[in-house]
Protein backbone atom coordinates (compact mmCIF):
# COMPACT_ATOMS: atom_id res chain seq x y z
CA UNK A 1 0.00 0.00 0.00
CA UNK A 2 1.45 3.30 -0.70
CA UNK A 3 1.68 5.85 1.78
CA UNK A 4 1.80 9.32 2.35
CA UNK A 5 4.60 10.63 4.67
CA UNK A 6 3.66 13.33 6.95
CA UNK A 7 6.31 15.19 9.36
CA UNK A 8 4.89 16.13 12.62
CA UNK A 9 4.73 19.70 13.34
CA UNK A 10 5.77 21.68 16.71
CA UNK A 11 7.16 24.72 17.78
CA UNK A 12 10.63 23.26 17.30
CA UNK A 13 12.17 23.41 14.03
CA UNK A 14 11.63 20.12 11.96
CA UNK A 15 14.95 18.84 11.87
CA UNK A 16 16.18 18.54 15.46
CA UNK A 17 19.75 19.76 16.25
CA UNK A 18 20.62 17.83 19.06
CA UNK A 19 19.57 14.93 20.84
CA UNK A 20 17.82 16.76 23.90
CA UNK A 21 15.49 18.50 20.80
CA UNK A 22 14.96 15.06 19.16
CA UNK A 23 13.52 13.71 23.09
CA UNK A 24 11.63 17.48 23.08
CA UNK A 25 9.91 17.22 19.53
CA UNK A 26 8.71 13.64 20.26
CA UNK A 27 7.29 14.21 23.35
CA UNK A 28 5.58 17.58 21.93
CA UNK A 29 4.09 15.00 18.96
CA UNK A 30 2.67 13.51 22.00
CA UNK A 31 1.00 15.97 23.55
CA UNK A 32 3.83 16.49 26.68
CA UNK A 33 3.74 20.26 26.85
CA UNK A 34 4.79 21.09 30.60
CA UNK A 35 7.87 19.72 32.66
CA UNK A 36 5.76 18.22 34.56
CA UNK A 37 3.70 16.34 31.97
CA UNK A 38 7.55 15.54 30.50
CA UNK A 39 9.12 14.19 33.60
CA UNK A 40 5.89 11.85 34.41
CA UNK A 41 5.81 10.15 31.13
CA UNK A 42 9.55 9.49 31.35
CA UNK A 43 9.68 8.95 35.09
CA UNK A 44 6.58 6.58 35.78
CA UNK A 45 5.88 6.40 40.00
CA UNK A 46 4.45 3.05 40.76
CA UNK A 47 3.09 4.87 44.15
CA UNK A 48 2.11 8.29 42.73
CA UNK A 49 1.08 6.62 38.91
CA UNK A 50 -1.93 4.44 39.93
CA UNK A 51 -5.45 5.22 41.23
CA UNK A 52 -7.11 4.35 43.91
CA UNK A 53 -8.85 1.42 42.80
CA UNK A 54 -12.41 2.20 44.84
CA UNK A 55 -12.67 5.12 42.57
CA UNK A 56 -14.03 2.50 39.96
CA UNK A 57 -17.57 2.14 40.64
CA UNK A 58 -19.07 -1.28 42.06
CA UNK A 59 -15.50 -1.92 43.43
CA UNK A 60 -16.33 -2.12 47.62
CA UNK A 61 -19.61 -4.36 46.57
CA UNK A 62 -17.47 -6.39 45.09
CA UNK A 63 -14.82 -6.68 47.79
CA UNK A 64 -17.90 -7.31 50.52
CA UNK A 65 -19.25 -10.38 47.97
CA UNK A 66 -15.91 -11.64 47.92
CA UNK A 67 -15.13 -11.53 51.80
CA UNK A 68 -18.57 -12.67 52.74
CA UNK A 69 -17.78 -15.70 50.22
CA UNK A 70 -14.90 -16.57 52.22
CA UNK A 71 -16.55 -16.12 55.62
CA UNK A 72 -19.37 -18.34 54.60
CA UNK A 73 -17.23 -20.81 52.82
CA UNK A 74 -18.67 -20.72 49.46
CA UNK A 75 -17.25 -21.40 46.65
CA UNK A 76 -16.13 -19.34 43.49
CA UNK A 77 -15.64 -19.75 39.92
CA UNK A 78 -13.40 -17.64 38.16
CA UNK A 79 -14.58 -17.16 34.77
CA UNK A 80 -11.66 -15.95 32.23
CA UNK A 81 -11.11 -15.82 28.47
CA UNK A 82 -9.10 -17.56 25.97
CA UNK A 83 -6.62 -14.69 24.65
CA UNK A 84 -3.33 -13.38 26.19
CA UNK A 85 -5.03 -10.98 27.62
CA UNK A 86 -7.76 -13.24 29.41
CA UNK A 87 -5.18 -16.24 30.50
CA UNK A 88 -3.01 -13.85 32.31
CA UNK A 89 -6.09 -11.81 34.17
CA UNK A 90 -7.32 -15.79 34.83
CA UNK A 91 -3.88 -16.27 35.86
CA UNK A 92 -3.11 -13.31 37.84
CA UNK A 93 -6.63 -13.58 40.00
CA UNK A 94 -6.08 -17.15 40.44
CA UNK A 95 -2.67 -16.53 42.61
CA UNK A 96 -4.34 -13.79 44.38
CA UNK A 97 -7.14 -16.00 45.59
CA UNK A 98 -4.80 -18.84 46.10
CA UNK A 99 -2.84 -16.34 48.90
CA UNK A 100 -5.87 -15.29 50.67
CA UNK A 101 -6.55 -19.38 50.97
CA UNK A 102 -10.33 -19.08 49.00
CA UNK A 103 -12.68 -21.94 47.70
CA UNK A 104 -12.45 -21.46 44.04
CA UNK A 105 -11.70 -22.83 40.49
CA UNK A 106 -11.38 -21.47 37.28
CA UNK A 107 -13.10 -21.98 34.13
CA UNK A 108 -11.83 -20.79 30.61
CA UNK A 109 -14.72 -21.49 27.31
CA UNK A 110 -13.80 -23.19 24.65
CA UNK A 111 -13.42 -20.41 22.04
CA UNK A 112 -14.88 -22.99 19.21
CA UNK A 113 -17.32 -24.64 21.07
CA UNK A 114 -18.47 -22.13 23.35
CA UNK A 115 -17.82 -18.88 21.43
CA UNK A 116 -16.95 -15.64 23.40
CA UNK A 117 -17.76 -14.69 27.71
CA UNK A 118 -20.66 -16.48 29.41
CA UNK A 119 -22.81 -19.64 28.10
CA UNK A 120 -25.48 -21.13 29.52
CA UNK A 121 -23.62 -24.51 29.75
CA UNK A 122 -21.12 -23.55 31.16
CA UNK A 123 -22.73 -21.73 33.76
CA UNK A 124 -25.06 -25.57 34.38
CA UNK A 125 -21.38 -26.79 34.97
CA UNK A 126 -20.37 -24.24 37.18
CA UNK A 127 -23.66 -24.73 38.93
CA UNK A 128 -22.83 -29.00 38.92
CA UNK A 129 -19.47 -27.72 40.87
CA UNK A 130 -21.30 -26.13 43.90
CA UNK A 131 -19.95 -22.50 43.20
CA UNK A 132 -22.93 -19.78 43.66
CA UNK A 133 -20.86 -16.83 42.59
CA UNK A 134 -19.17 -16.51 39.30
CA UNK A 135 -16.47 -13.60 38.67
CA UNK A 136 -15.50 -13.06 35.39
CA UNK A 137 -12.13 -11.75 33.52
CA UNK A 138 -11.85 -9.76 30.77
CA UNK A 139 -15.57 -10.67 29.98
CA UNK A 140 -19.33 -10.77 30.77
CA UNK A 141 -20.02 -6.76 29.76
CA UNK A 142 -22.02 -8.18 26.96
CA UNK A 143 -23.54 -11.17 28.80
CA UNK A 144 -26.81 -10.15 29.37
CA UNK A 145 -28.74 -13.22 28.81
CA UNK A 146 -26.41 -15.82 30.44
CA UNK A 147 -25.99 -13.59 33.71
CA UNK A 148 -30.10 -13.62 33.82
CA UNK A 149 -29.66 -17.12 33.57
CA UNK A 150 -26.97 -17.43 35.97
CA UNK A 151 -29.32 -15.21 38.22
CA UNK A 152 -32.34 -17.66 37.98
CA UNK A 153 -30.24 -20.64 38.79
CA UNK A 154 -29.41 -18.94 42.07
CA UNK A 155 -25.57 -18.23 40.94
CA UNK A 156 -24.06 -13.84 41.65
CA UNK A 157 -22.22 -12.51 38.99
CA UNK A 158 -19.29 -10.36 39.67
CA UNK A 159 -18.11 -9.11 36.18
CA UNK A 160 -14.70 -7.25 35.81
CA UNK A 161 -13.86 -6.21 32.11
CA UNK A 162 -12.92 -3.25 30.03
CA UNK A 163 -14.74 -4.04 26.92
CA UNK A 164 -17.18 -1.25 25.23
CA UNK A 165 -20.35 -1.01 27.36
CA UNK A 166 -23.80 -2.18 25.28
CA UNK A 167 -26.71 -0.38 25.13
CA UNK A 168 -28.21 -2.69 28.23
CA UNK A 169 -26.22 -3.80 31.06
CA UNK A 170 -26.29 -6.87 32.70
CA UNK A 171 -28.01 -7.46 35.69
CA UNK A 172 -24.86 -8.55 37.54
CA UNK A 173 -24.39 -8.22 41.26
CA UNK A 174 -21.29 -6.11 40.84
CA UNK A 175 -19.82 -4.20 37.21
CA UNK A 176 -16.56 -3.47 37.73
CA UNK A 177 -15.67 -1.64 33.94
CA UNK A 178 -13.62 1.67 34.13
CA UNK A 179 -16.19 2.25 31.01
CA UNK A 180 -18.80 2.45 33.57
CA UNK A 181 -17.53 4.61 36.00
CA UNK A 182 -17.15 8.61 35.52
CA UNK A 183 -14.99 8.60 38.89
CA UNK A 184 -12.35 6.61 37.44
CA UNK A 185 -9.27 8.57 35.66
CA UNK A 186 -8.22 5.72 33.37
CA UNK A 187 -11.40 4.32 30.90
CA UNK A 188 -8.35 2.15 29.26
CA UNK A 189 -7.21 -0.36 30.94
CA UNK A 190 -6.92 -4.45 29.74
CA UNK A 191 -8.95 -6.88 30.99
CA UNK A 192 -5.99 -8.11 33.23
CA UNK A 193 -5.36 -4.38 34.41
CA UNK A 194 -8.99 -4.41 35.54
CA UNK A 195 -8.41 -7.87 36.86
CA UNK A 196 -5.27 -6.39 39.24
CA UNK A 197 -7.65 -3.07 40.34
CA UNK A 198 -9.75 -5.89 41.89
CA UNK A 199 -7.06 -7.56 43.93
CA UNK A 200 -5.66 -4.25 44.77
CA UNK A 201 -8.84 -3.53 46.26
CA UNK A 202 -9.14 -7.10 48.09
CA UNK A 203 -5.60 -6.87 49.50
CA UNK A 204 -6.31 -4.00 51.67
CA UNK A 205 -8.56 -5.93 53.39
CA UNK A 206 -6.43 -8.49 54.93
CA UNK A 207 -3.98 -7.14 57.52
CA UNK A 208 -1.58 -10.83 56.63
CA UNK A 209 -0.84 -9.82 52.60
CA UNK A 210 2.16 -7.13 52.29
CA UNK A 211 1.12 -4.69 49.81
CA UNK A 212 4.29 -5.42 48.17
CA UNK A 213 3.71 -9.05 46.90
CA UNK A 214 0.94 -7.47 44.54
CA UNK A 215 4.38 -6.22 42.49
CA UNK A 216 5.10 -9.72 41.54
CA UNK A 217 1.63 -10.33 39.66
CA UNK A 218 2.47 -7.34 37.20
CA UNK A 219 4.87 -9.73 34.89
CA UNK A 220 0.91 -11.26 33.51
CA UNK A 221 0.00 -7.55 33.90
CA UNK A 222 2.66 -6.04 31.32
CA UNK A 223 2.02 -9.18 29.08
CA UNK A 224 -2.08 -8.98 28.90
CA UNK A 225 -1.55 -5.08 28.72
CA UNK A 226 0.72 -4.90 25.93
CA UNK A 227 -0.98 -7.78 23.73
CA UNK A 228 -4.66 -5.96 24.29
CA UNK A 229 -2.99 -3.48 22.14
CA UNK A 230 -4.66 -0.75 24.93
CA UNK A 231 -3.46 3.11 24.76
CA UNK A 232 0.54 2.79 26.65
CA UNK A 233 0.14 5.48 28.49
CA UNK A 234 -1.22 6.86 31.37
CA UNK A 235 -1.74 4.18 33.98
CA UNK A 236 -1.52 1.56 31.67
CA UNK A 237 2.33 2.96 30.77
CA UNK A 238 2.76 2.42 34.46
CA UNK A 239 1.71 -1.13 34.37
CA UNK A 240 3.20 -2.08 31.81
CA UNK A 241 7.04 -0.32 32.92
CA UNK A 242 6.98 -2.07 36.11
CA UNK A 243 5.55 -5.17 34.92
CA UNK A 244 8.02 -5.32 32.27
CA UNK A 245 10.81 -4.83 34.82
CA UNK A 246 8.88 -7.52 36.93
CA UNK A 247 9.18 -9.75 33.90
CA UNK A 248 13.07 -9.71 33.73
CA UNK A 249 13.13 -11.29 37.09
CA UNK A 250 9.92 -13.58 36.88
CA UNK A 251 9.47 -16.13 39.39
CA UNK A 252 7.12 -18.15 36.73
CA UNK A 253 8.66 -21.84 35.99
CA UNK A 254 5.85 -21.74 32.94
CA UNK A 255 7.20 -18.07 31.49
CA UNK A 256 10.88 -19.63 32.00
CA UNK A 257 10.14 -22.53 29.93
CA UNK A 258 8.48 -20.57 26.84
CA UNK A 259 11.54 -18.04 26.88
CA UNK A 260 13.50 -21.21 26.41
CA UNK A 261 11.58 -23.33 24.29
CA UNK A 262 11.26 -20.10 22.00
CA UNK A 263 14.61 -19.35 22.08
CA UNK A 264 13.45 -15.89 23.16
CA UNK A 265 15.56 -13.36 24.73
CA UNK A 266 13.79 -12.34 27.59
CA UNK A 267 14.47 -13.03 30.98
CA UNK A 268 18.34 -12.79 30.71
CA UNK A 269 18.63 -9.89 32.68
CA UNK A 270 17.73 -6.65 30.67
CA UNK A 271 14.29 -5.32 30.59
CA UNK A 272 12.28 -6.88 27.26
CA UNK A 273 10.46 -4.32 25.44
CA UNK A 274 7.24 -4.11 23.98
CA UNK A 275 7.43 -5.86 20.63
CA UNK A 276 9.29 -8.60 22.21
CA UNK A 277 5.73 -9.25 24.19
CA UNK A 278 3.57 -7.94 21.24
CA UNK A 279 6.06 -10.80 18.51
CA UNK A 280 7.03 -13.00 20.35
CA UNK A 281 5.43 -13.75 24.16
CA UNK A 282 1.95 -12.81 23.30
CA UNK A 283 1.31 -15.15 19.89
CA UNK A 284 2.42 -17.91 21.82
CA UNK A 285 0.06 -17.52 24.45
CA UNK A 286 -2.75 -16.54 22.21
CA UNK A 287 -1.58 -19.56 19.82
CA UNK A 288 -3.38 -22.32 22.80
CA UNK A 289 -6.88 -20.86 22.51
CA UNK A 290 -6.60 -20.27 18.72
CA UNK A 291 -5.69 -23.68 18.21
CA UNK A 292 -7.18 -25.42 20.56
CA UNK A 293 -7.76 -24.34 24.19
CA UNK A 294 -6.72 -22.28 26.20
CA UNK A 295 -6.14 -24.25 29.02
CA UNK A 296 -2.57 -25.08 28.08
CA UNK A 297 -1.52 -21.75 28.18
CA UNK A 298 -3.15 -21.34 31.36
CA UNK A 299 -1.60 -24.68 33.05
CA UNK A 300 2.02 -23.47 32.22
CA UNK A 301 1.56 -20.48 33.57
CA UNK A 302 0.34 -21.47 36.41
CA UNK A 303 3.17 -23.77 36.87
CA UNK A 304 5.17 -23.39 40.32
CA UNK A 305 8.72 -24.24 41.34
CA UNK A 306 9.25 -28.03 41.43
CA UNK A 307 7.12 -28.69 38.01
CA UNK A 308 9.86 -27.40 35.53
CA UNK A 309 9.62 -30.67 33.83
CA UNK A 310 5.98 -30.69 33.39
CA UNK A 311 6.18 -27.23 32.17
CA UNK A 312 9.08 -27.55 29.61
CA UNK A 313 6.49 -30.36 27.78
CA UNK A 314 3.50 -27.99 28.20
CA UNK A 315 6.01 -25.34 26.46
CA UNK A 316 7.03 -27.88 23.94
CA UNK A 317 3.33 -28.25 23.10
CA UNK A 318 2.72 -24.70 22.85
CA UNK A 319 5.61 -23.89 20.80
CA UNK A 320 4.10 -26.51 18.22
CA UNK A 321 0.95 -25.08 18.05
CA UNK A 322 2.25 -21.46 17.64
CA UNK A 323 4.13 -23.11 14.47
CA UNK A 324 0.74 -24.55 13.15
CA UNK A 325 -1.15 -21.54 14.11
CA UNK A 326 1.32 -19.46 11.73
CA UNK A 327 0.23 -22.01 8.91
CA UNK A 328 -2.65 -21.67 9.21
CA UNK A 329 -2.98 -18.07 9.07
CA UNK A 330 -0.50 -17.71 6.00
CA UNK A 331 -3.11 -19.58 3.96
CA UNK A 332 -6.40 -17.71 4.95
CA UNK A 333 -4.45 -14.59 4.29
CA UNK A 334 -3.66 -16.02 0.59
CA UNK A 335 -7.02 -16.82 0.79
CA UNK A 336 -8.53 -13.43 1.41
CA UNK A 337 -6.02 -11.50 -0.41
CA UNK A 338 -6.65 -13.90 -3.59
CA UNK A 339 -10.70 -12.86 -3.28
CA UNK A 340 -9.55 -9.42 -3.39
CA UNK A 341 -7.75 -9.59 -6.79
CA UNK A 342 -10.42 -10.76 -8.29
CA UNK A 343 -12.77 -7.61 -6.78
CA UNK A 344 -13.27 -4.61 -9.32
CA UNK A 345 -13.05 -2.22 -6.73
CA UNK A 346 -11.69 -2.40 -2.90
CA UNK A 347 -14.67 -1.86 -0.92
CA UNK A 348 -14.75 0.32 2.04
CA UNK A 349 -15.17 -2.45 4.82
CA UNK A 350 -13.65 -6.27 3.87
CA UNK A 351 -16.44 -8.69 4.84
CA UNK A 352 -15.04 -11.95 3.63
CA UNK A 353 -16.18 -16.12 5.39
CA UNK A 354 -15.64 -19.76 4.64
CA UNK A 355 -17.01 -23.13 6.39
CA UNK A 356 -12.81 -24.41 6.37
CA UNK A 357 -11.30 -21.14 8.29
CA UNK A 358 -10.56 -21.96 11.77
CA UNK A 359 -12.63 -19.45 14.25
CA UNK A 360 -9.61 -18.99 16.46
CA UNK A 361 -7.79 -17.13 13.74
CA UNK A 362 -9.99 -15.09 12.08
CA UNK A 363 -8.86 -12.20 14.66
CA UNK A 364 -5.17 -12.66 13.43
CA UNK A 365 -6.68 -12.71 9.51
CA UNK A 366 -8.45 -9.37 9.93
CA UNK A 367 -5.81 -7.72 11.04
CA UNK A 368 -3.56 -8.47 8.88
CA UNK A 369 -5.78 -7.50 6.37
CA UNK A 370 -6.97 -4.43 7.57
CA UNK A 371 -3.17 -3.15 8.30
CA UNK A 372 -2.31 -4.37 4.48
CA UNK A 373 -5.12 -2.78 2.56
CA UNK A 374 -5.92 0.01 5.45
CA UNK A 375 -9.67 -1.38 5.83
CA UNK A 376 -11.95 -2.16 8.66
CA UNK A 377 -12.10 -5.77 8.03
CA UNK A 378 -14.51 -8.87 9.16
CA UNK A 379 -13.48 -11.89 8.66
CA UNK A 380 -15.91 -15.00 9.80
CA UNK A 381 -16.41 -18.64 9.77
CA UNK A 382 -19.49 -19.97 7.98
CA UNK A 383 -20.74 -22.64 10.43
CA UNK A 384 -24.98 -23.79 10.17
CA UNK A 385 -25.91 -21.04 8.58
CA UNK A 386 -24.30 -18.87 11.45
CA UNK A 387 -21.23 -16.29 10.17
CA UNK A 388 -19.16 -15.47 13.59
CA UNK A 389 -15.25 -13.92 13.35
CA UNK A 390 -13.58 -10.68 14.79
CA UNK A 391 -13.20 -7.83 13.35
CA UNK A 392 -10.48 -5.02 13.10
CA UNK A 393 -10.36 -1.87 12.25
CA UNK A 394 -8.40 1.21 10.84
CA UNK A 395 -7.60 4.36 13.08
CA UNK A 396 -10.22 6.95 11.52
CA UNK A 397 -13.06 3.97 11.91
CA UNK A 398 -14.49 3.47 15.58
CA UNK A 399 -15.47 0.02 14.29
CA UNK A 400 -18.21 -0.74 17.25
CA UNK A 401 -19.84 2.47 17.05
CA UNK A 402 -20.77 1.81 13.46
CA UNK A 403 -21.25 -1.97 13.99
CA UNK A 404 -23.84 -1.04 16.89
CA UNK A 405 -25.93 0.92 14.63
CA UNK A 406 -26.86 -2.30 12.84
CA UNK A 407 -26.76 -3.85 15.84
CA UNK A 408 -30.43 -5.63 14.89
CA UNK A 409 -28.69 -7.86 12.19
CA UNK A 410 -26.54 -9.21 15.32
CA UNK A 411 -27.10 -11.94 17.58
CA UNK A 412 -24.42 -10.77 19.32
CA UNK A 413 -21.32 -8.87 19.45
CA UNK A 414 -18.84 -6.56 21.57
CA UNK A 415 -14.87 -5.13 21.99
CA UNK A 416 -13.38 -2.04 21.08
CA UNK A 417 -13.07 0.93 18.96
CA UNK A 418 -10.34 -1.17 16.58
CA UNK A 419 -11.38 -4.98 17.70
CA UNK A 420 -14.48 -6.48 18.05
CA UNK A 421 -16.59 -9.94 17.73
CA UNK A 422 -19.69 -11.45 16.87
CA UNK A 423 -22.05 -13.43 15.15
CA UNK A 424 -25.09 -13.38 12.80
CA UNK A 425 -27.24 -15.23 10.60
CA UNK A 426 -25.79 -15.48 7.16
CA UNK A 427 -28.70 -14.15 5.72
CA UNK A 428 -28.09 -10.87 7.01
CA UNK A 429 -24.48 -10.86 5.86
CA UNK A 430 -25.45 -8.43 2.55
CA UNK A 431 -27.66 -5.57 4.51
CA UNK A 432 -24.90 -5.93 6.89
CA UNK A 433 -22.27 -4.97 4.26
CA UNK A 434 -24.13 -2.55 2.68
CA UNK A 435 -24.90 -0.62 6.20
CA UNK A 436 -21.43 -0.77 7.23
CA UNK A 437 -19.87 0.32 3.97
CA UNK A 438 -22.47 3.25 3.54
CA UNK A 439 -21.04 4.43 6.80
CA UNK A 440 -17.67 3.98 6.61
CA UNK A 441 -17.01 5.02 2.86
CA UNK A 442 -17.22 8.34 4.02
CA UNK A 443 -14.43 7.91 7.06
CA UNK A 444 -11.58 6.27 4.49
CA UNK A 445 -9.29 8.47 3.03
CA UNK A 446 -9.67 9.15 -0.85
CA UNK A 447 -7.35 6.32 -3.08
CA UNK A 448 -5.85 3.43 -0.99
CA UNK A 449 -3.09 5.47 0.94
CA UNK A 450 -2.57 5.28 4.25
CA UNK A 451 -0.87 8.15 6.19
CA UNK A 452 2.28 7.50 7.89
CA UNK A 453 2.90 10.54 10.79
CA UNK A 454 7.25 11.24 11.38
CA UNK A 455 8.73 12.48 14.33
CA UNK A 456 11.07 14.69 13.07
CA UNK A 457 13.87 14.30 10.48
CA UNK A 458 17.32 13.26 10.99
CA UNK A 459 20.79 12.98 9.42
CA UNK A 460 23.00 10.13 9.48
CA UNK A 461 25.43 12.02 11.45
CA UNK A 462 22.70 12.53 14.37
CA UNK A 463 21.96 8.75 14.98
CA UNK A 464 24.73 7.13 17.87
CA UNK A 465 24.33 5.38 20.57
CA UNK A 466 23.23 8.53 23.05
CA UNK A 467 20.34 8.75 21.04
CA UNK A 468 19.41 5.24 21.29
CA UNK A 469 19.95 5.06 25.00
CA UNK A 470 17.69 8.36 25.44
CA UNK A 471 14.74 6.91 23.13
CA UNK A 472 14.68 3.89 24.89
CA UNK A 473 13.23 6.51 28.22
CA UNK A 474 10.26 6.31 25.88
CA UNK A 475 9.09 2.98 25.76
CA UNK A 476 7.38 1.08 26.02
CA UNK A 477 5.87 1.26 23.23
CA UNK A 478 2.21 0.63 21.71
CA UNK A 479 -1.07 2.06 21.30
CA UNK A 480 -0.77 5.54 22.00
CA UNK A 481 2.89 6.07 22.44
CA UNK A 482 4.00 4.39 19.12
CA UNK A 483 7.59 3.72 18.46
CA UNK A 484 9.53 7.26 17.36
CA UNK A 485 9.70 7.37 13.54
CA UNK A 486 12.08 9.26 11.26
CA UNK A 487 13.24 10.26 8.14
CA UNK A 488 16.54 10.88 6.66
CA UNK A 489 16.82 12.06 2.60
CA UNK A 490 19.28 11.24 -0.16
CA UNK A 491 20.65 7.93 1.05
CA UNK A 492 22.96 5.52 -1.02
CA UNK A 493 22.09 1.77 -1.06
CA UNK A 494 26.10 0.60 -0.53
CA UNK A 495 25.39 -2.87 -0.02
CA UNK A 496 22.05 -4.94 -0.36
CA UNK A 497 21.50 -8.46 0.56
CA UNK A 498 17.87 -10.75 1.22
CA UNK A 499 18.59 -12.59 4.35
CA UNK A 500 16.12 -14.74 6.52
CA UNK A 501 14.07 -18.10 5.68
CA UNK A 502 12.97 -17.59 2.55
CA UNK A 503 14.80 -14.46 1.73
CA UNK A 504 11.68 -12.74 2.79
CA UNK A 505 13.81 -9.55 4.58
CA UNK A 506 15.93 -6.66 2.70
CA UNK A 507 19.08 -6.19 4.39
CA UNK A 508 20.79 -2.63 3.77
CA UNK A 509 23.83 -0.54 4.18
CA UNK A 510 22.96 2.61 3.31
CA UNK A 511 25.77 6.09 3.35
CA UNK A 512 25.26 9.41 3.15
CA UNK A 513 27.92 10.85 0.66
CA UNK A 514 29.89 13.00 3.09
CA UNK A 515 33.44 12.80 3.26
CA UNK A 516 33.62 11.12 6.25
CA UNK A 517 31.33 8.60 5.09
CA UNK A 518 28.48 8.33 7.88
CA UNK A 519 26.96 4.54 7.70
CA UNK A 520 23.81 2.97 8.43
CA UNK A 521 22.63 -0.82 8.70
CA UNK A 522 18.76 -1.27 7.80
CA UNK A 523 16.99 -4.48 7.90
CA UNK A 524 13.31 -4.30 6.47
CA UNK A 525 11.49 -7.62 7.81
CA UNK A 526 8.87 -9.31 4.70
CA UNK A 527 10.12 -6.08 2.36
CA UNK A 528 11.91 -8.04 0.29
CA UNK A 529 9.14 -8.47 -2.43
CA UNK A 530 8.50 -4.91 -2.11
CA UNK A 531 11.23 -3.60 -3.40
CA UNK A 532 12.65 -6.22 -5.17
CA UNK A 533 14.31 -3.34 -8.21
CA UNK A 534 15.97 -1.80 -5.56
CA UNK A 535 19.71 -2.11 -6.55
CA UNK A 536 23.46 -0.63 -5.23
CA UNK A 537 24.10 2.86 -5.91
CA UNK A 538 19.93 3.87 -5.59
CA UNK A 539 19.28 7.15 -3.88
CA UNK A 540 16.48 6.25 -1.27
CA UNK A 541 14.68 8.27 0.96
CA UNK A 542 14.16 6.00 4.24
CA UNK A 543 11.65 6.34 6.98
CA UNK A 544 12.13 4.16 10.01
CA UNK A 545 12.52 3.56 13.72
CA UNK A 546 15.89 3.18 15.71
CA UNK A 547 17.17 0.19 17.79
CA UNK A 548 19.66 -1.80 18.90
CA UNK A 549 21.49 -5.09 17.75
CA UNK A 550 23.14 -7.63 18.91
CA UNK A 551 25.21 -10.44 17.18
CA UNK A 552 27.73 -12.68 18.42
CA UNK A 553 28.33 -10.34 21.56
CA UNK A 554 28.64 -6.94 19.25
CA UNK A 555 26.15 -4.62 19.89
CA UNK A 556 25.38 -2.04 16.82
CA UNK A 557 22.33 0.46 16.32
CA UNK A 558 20.26 -0.48 13.26
CA UNK A 559 17.13 0.52 11.65
CA UNK A 560 14.12 -0.83 11.22
CA UNK A 561 12.54 -0.02 7.81
CA UNK A 562 9.03 1.57 7.84
CA UNK A 563 8.78 2.54 4.42
CA UNK A 564 11.34 3.84 1.75
CA UNK A 565 11.38 5.72 -1.63
CA UNK A 566 13.74 5.48 -4.33
CA UNK A 567 14.71 8.97 -5.83
CA UNK A 568 17.64 7.50 -8.58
Amino acid sequence: MKKNWKIKKNELKAVASSNEKIITSILLNRGLTTEEEKNAFLFPDYERDLHDPFLIKDMQKAVDRVLLAKKRKERICIYGDYDADGVTATVLVKDFFNQIELDFFCYIPDKDKEGNSLNKEAIDYIKTQGANLIITVDCGISSFKEVAYANENEIEVIITDHHSLPKKLPAALAIINPKASPDYPEKNLAGVGVAFKFVAALAGSFEEYEKDQLKWLLDLVAIGTIADCVPLIGENRTLAKFGLLVLSKTRRVGLKQIFQVGSLNINSGLIPSAEQISFQLAPRINAAGRIDHANLAFDLLSAVEGEESSARILALELESKNQHRQKITEKIISEVENRLKNKNNLPAVIVEWAPHWSYGIVGLVAGKIAEKYHRPTLILQEKDSILRGSGRSVPEVNFIEILRESDHLMSKYGGHSQALGGEFPKKNVEELSRNLEKKIAPLLKKENISELEIDTELTLAQINFDLVNQLSQLEPFGEGNPEPIFLTRNLTVSDLRLVGNGEKHLKLILSDGEPDTNRLSAIGFRLADNYANLKINDKIDLVFTLQKNQWNGIESIQAKIIDLNVIS
